[in-house]
C-alpha cells in the first residue's frame, strides 16, 4: 500500500499540475458558470410566476380548479441543464484527457522499462496510476461542487436539504460517470503501442457506445414496435362545419368532442405502450453506453417528479406529477445505477490483466 500510495501521489499531481487538466478544467468551470447563470435566471422567472399564481389563488379561489396548486420552481433546474448540456461531454473529455497515455506516454518515452527494472510490483504501478488519475477527477468535481454552490448562495439562493442531498448526489454520480471514461482511455492506454492510438482507440470506443449504438437502437426500436399510433385529433374546422350545419345540434357537438376525448385518451395509452417497446430495445443498445445511463440517473436524482417515460413523444401526463424521494427514484432506474458501478470495474480488470502480462522490451 506504501508503494501504491506513493505512485497514486505521484500522478495525482502531475494531473492536477499540468496544462492539459488545468485547461479543461478551466473551460469546465467557464461552462458551467454559464449554465448557473442562465438556469438561475430561468429559475427566477418561474419563480416569480409561482408567487403571482400564488397571489391570484388567495385573491380568487373559485377560479381555480380544486386542489389546483401552481408547480413550485426547483434550483435543481440549474444542475439538469448542467447536466443535459456540459457534463456528458465535457466530463467524458475531462476523463479521456487524463487517462489515454498514463501507460502509452511511459511505453513511449522508455520510463516504462526503467521503472519495471526497480524493486516494484507491476500492480502497484498500474492501482497507483488509477488511484492517482482518479483522485485528480475527484479534485475536479470537489471544484465543481463548492463553485456552483457557493455561487447559488453568494446570489441569495439556498437549497432546501433535500435539493442539497440531490445536488450532492447528483455530483457522485458525475464522478462515477467520469470514472468509466477513465477507465476506458486506462484499457486503451495499456492495449495501444502509443498515445496516439490509444486516444484515437478511446474516442472510436465513445462514439460507437455513446452515439452509434443509442441511435441505433431507437431506430430498431421504432421499427420493431411497428407504426406509430397515429393521433387521432380532432380538428377545430370540423366542429364549426357541424356548428354550421343545425345550431341546435349543440348536444351532438359536446357528445362528439367527448367521444374525441375518450378516443385521445385511447391514443395516449397506445402511445405509453408504443414507447415503452422502443425504449425497452434502445436500453438493450445502450446497456454499456455510460452516457444513456449517466442520463436515466441525473434525471431521477434531479428531478423530484421524475416519471421513467416522461419526455418520449410528449409522454407522461400531469397525474404523474407526484414527487418522489430520491431512494424511490434511484429505485426505478437501479439497473442504469448498476452498469455504472460495474463499467469502471470491468474496464480496470481488462487493463490490469494486459498491464500484468505486458512485454515490456
Amino acid at each position: 500500500m506504501a508503494g501504491i500510495s506513493v505512485v497514486a501521489k505521484k500522478e495525482f499531481l502531475d494531473h492536477v499540475m499540468g496544462w492539459k487538466f488545468l485547461l479543461i478544467l478551466a473551460i469546465l468551470m467557464i461552462i458551467s458558470l454559464l449554465a448557473i447563470y442562465q438556469g438561475v435566471e430561468s429559475y427566477n422567472e418561474n419563480l416569480e410566476r409561482y408567487k403571482e399564481g400564488m397571489v391570484e389563488i388567495e385573491e380568487h379561489p373559485e377560479v381555480m380548479p380544486p386542489g389546483w396548486m401552481p408547480e413550485k420552481p426547483s434550483i435543481l433546474f440549474v444542475f439538469q441543464m448542467m447536466s443535459m448540456l456540459y457534463f456528458g461531454i465535457l466530463g467524458a473529455i475531462l476523463a479521456i484527457a487524463i487517462g489515454f497515455n498514463l501507460i502509452s506516454g511511459e511505453k513511449e518515452s522508455g520510463s516504462l522499462k526503467s521503472l519495471l527494472s526497480h524493486p516494484v510490483f507491476r500492480d502497484t504501478i498500474i492501482n497507483g496510476k488509477a488511484l492517482g488519475g482518479m483522485g485528480a477527477l475527484g479534485f475536479a468535481m470537489l471544484v465543481m461542487t463548492l463553485l456552483s454552490i457557493g455561487i447559488l448562495m453568494m446570489l441569495g439562493i439556498m437549497p432546501t436539504g433535500d435539493e442539497f442531498v440531490r445536488i450532492l448526489v447528483f455530483m457522485g454520480f458525475t464522478l462515477l460517470f467520469m470514472f468509466s471514461f477513465f477507465a476506458i482511455a486506462l484499457m486503451c492506454s495499456t492495449i495501444a503501442k502509443n498515445s496516439t492510438r490509444a486516444i484515437t482507440y478511446t474516442l472510436v470506443i465513445f462514439i460507437v457506445i455513446s452515439a452509434v449504438m443509442p441511435t441505433a437502437g431507437m431506430f430498431v426500436g421504432m421499427h420493431l414496435a411497428g407504426d406509430m399510433p397515429e393521433y387521432p385529433g380532432m380538428s377545430r374546422q370540423d366542429i364549426n362545419e357541424a356548428e354550421g350545419e343545425d345550431i341546435s345540434k349543440e348536444e351532438q357537438i359536446e357528445e362528439q368532442i367527448e367521444e374525441q376525448e375518450r378516443i385521445q385518451e385511447e391514443w395516449q395509452e397506445e402511445m405509453q405502450e408504443y414507447g415503452k417497446k422502443v425504449m425497452r430495445v434502445r436500453e438493450m443498445f445502450s446497456i454499456a453506453d455510460p452516457k444513456s445511463n449517466f442520463d436515466k440517473v441525473s434525471s431521477a436524482v434531479l428531478d423530484p417528479t421524475f416519471e421513467p417515460l416522461r419526455g418520449f413523444f410528449g409522454l407522461g401526463g400531469e397525474e404523474s406529477r407526484a414527487e418522489t424521494s430520491i431512494l424511490e427514484a434511484l429505485g426505478m432506474v437501479w439497473k442504469n445505477l448498476l452498469v455504472l458501478l460495474v463499467f469502471p470495474v470491468v474496464m480496470f480488470a481488462i487493463a490490469y490483466i494486459k498491464f500484468m502480462r505486458m512485454d515490456i522490451r
